[in-house]
């Protein structure tokens, strides 16, 4: 009944204006043979011509709905707020729209923190207990080669490439634990943990880094985490995929928001096509530095055209 009722004046109006033009058209059959038929006929003409207005008349005043239905539905994407249509079923699908938009926001900063509170216990138990293992064993080999008599040369040997590859177990796990929580970012802040990240990873893959960062200071743990979770994706970003030669990266406050741009001179790309919407099987990096700003009440921007490198700019309250 709800969906048949605001369908009931367009049928009546439909029902209505069939019934006169047949009436009209009757009119001018009978007042053909009539003295006054070309009056006649004139007359029902500009009826039928009314008719035809009126209807045109209703029929857009109850689809314009549909018309601005396109509009409201680029709004909603843009995540722009206070969409009215003018209708009150659309009014109400877009509230329940945005209702559940804002259950998922909720429930994707509970995954986000839980991921974060996950990283830190692992990388918690692999400083506490397997990077204590491998020291411990690395001072028994240590202790087992100076043990070893001259005539014990090829033990020797084999005990050397085993502290070797011990050190470097232990090398890659204290990589994979600043990887997981790095506690410069707790220790030292933000611009600290992002200009190391930068320098280690940049440097290994042969691209030049710039850094800058100006009146940062401290922000609450959540708005740190994400941004450096931003930047951690952005440069890995351009050692996969940008081909560039130099790296610029920029934290700073502007107007009690933080700022991070990370800017390459790579390839660029068509920002158009890297949209889960897509199928991209590499998109969903970009989408989960959008969300993670947006989570905290700021704005992604992914500027790129192939040819011309890719900028990132992040802002996120400070508060």
């Amino acid at each position: 009944m709800q969906i048949f009722l605001p369908r009931a004046p367009i049928l009546i109006a439909h029902a209505l204006a069939l019934t006169i033009t047949a009436l009209g058209g009757a009119f001018i059959a009978r007042a053909w043979n009539s003295a006054d038929q070309w009056l006649a006929i004139l007359f029902a003409l500009i009826g039928i011509a009314i008719v035809f207005a009126i209807n045109y008349a209703i029929l857009h005043r109850a689809l314009a709905p549909l018309d601005a239905l396109p509009k409201m539905i680029a709004q909603i994407q843009r995540d722009e707020s206070n969409v009215p249509s003018g209708d009150p079923q659309l009014d109400r699908l877009v509230g329940i729209i945005e209702t559940n938009r804002a259950h998922a926001r909720r429930l994707s900063a509970q995954v986000l923190r839980a991921q974060e509170d996950e990283r830190k216990r692992i990388a918690r138990e692999l400083h506490d207990d397997t990077s204590g293992s491998l020291a411990r064993l690395l001072i028994n080999v240590a202790m087992c080669e100076n043990l070893l008599t001259e005539e014990s040369a090829q033990v020797r040997e084999k005990m050397y490439a085993t502290r070797l590859l011990a050190e470097q177990t232990l090398e890659n796990i204290r990589k994979l634990i600043f990887d997981l929580r790095p506690t410069m970012l707790d220790d030292l802040g933000l611009a600290a943990a992002v200009r190391w990240y930068a320098k280690t990873n940049l440097d290994a893959a042969g691209i030049e880094m710039q850094f800058g960062s100006a009146k940062l200071g401290r922000a609450p743990s959540p708005i740190e985490t994400a941004l450096y979770r931003i930047a951690q994706e952005a440069i890995t970003n351009i050692i996969r995929h940008s081909r560039a030669h130099t790296a610029q990266i920029t934290l700073a406050r502007e107007n009690s928001r933080i700022v991070l741009i990370v800017r390459d001179d790579g390839q660029g790309f068509d920002i158009n096509a890297k949209h889960p919407n897509t199928g991209c099987d590499d998109c969903w990096g970009l989408f989960g530095m959008n969300e993670r700003a947006q989570l905290l009440g700021g704005a992604c921007a992914i500027e790129s055209r192939v040819g011309a490198g890719t900028t990132v700019r992040v802002e996120i309250p400070a508060e």
